[in-house]
């Protein structure tokens, strides 16, 4: 099993459509000081996870159960000039900010809560080799409300688009 220490927080950035709970592992830092992707760690389900207060009293323990479902709200679209609630995609939000899940059986503002002002935390995850942890982020991840279509299909799709009326003929 592997442990690794830093500081929690809530990852997002623009394409992520929402945030992800997260911790930025020690040591992982650019030249210029700032974070490196390298040391992120965007929480899975099963990872034995601990946030510290400042005085090293644990604020919580457990292991991740991702919970997509409570408080989901419909996500917003205009539709003819008028804001409307979309009929089937929902997402959850926690203090105002889009969220992919929240930890099961906790209060959605508690578990936020714990993501703000950089805590300590630790994080223990099963080694898993490359291809079965992107695999198991793939399988968790959110679906995206896109056109549906095989790689094939979307490739051809973008292409024909792409043409110009001359390359058509």
């Amino acid at each position: 099993m592997k442990e690794m220490n830093g500081v929690c927080f809530l990852y997002s950035e623009t394409g992520t459509e929402g945030g992800w709970w997260a911790m930025q592992e020690d040591g992982f830092a650019d030249k210029d000081g700032s974070w490196s992707y390298e040391g992120l760690q965007i929480l899975e389900e099963g990872d034995d996870f601990t946030v510290y207060a400042e005085d090293g009293s644990v604020l919580f323990h457990g292991i991740i159960h991702r919970d997509t479902e409570t408080g989901a709200i419909p996500r917003q679209l205009l539709l003819n000039g008028r804001l409307v609630n979309h009929r089937t995609l929902r997402q959850q939000a926690v203090g105002g900010m889009w969220v992919h899940w929240i930890q099961k059986g906790m209060n959605p503002e508690a578990w936020g809560a714990l993501f703000i002002g950089e805590k300590r935390c630790l994080l223990r995850r099963e080694e898993r080799d490359p291809k079965a942890a992107l695999l198991d982020r793939l399988h968790h991840q959110t679906a995206m409300n896109v056109s549906r279509g095989t790689r094939e299909e979307l490739y051809e799709r973008q292409m024909s688009v792409k043409k110009s009326p001359k390359q058509a003929e």
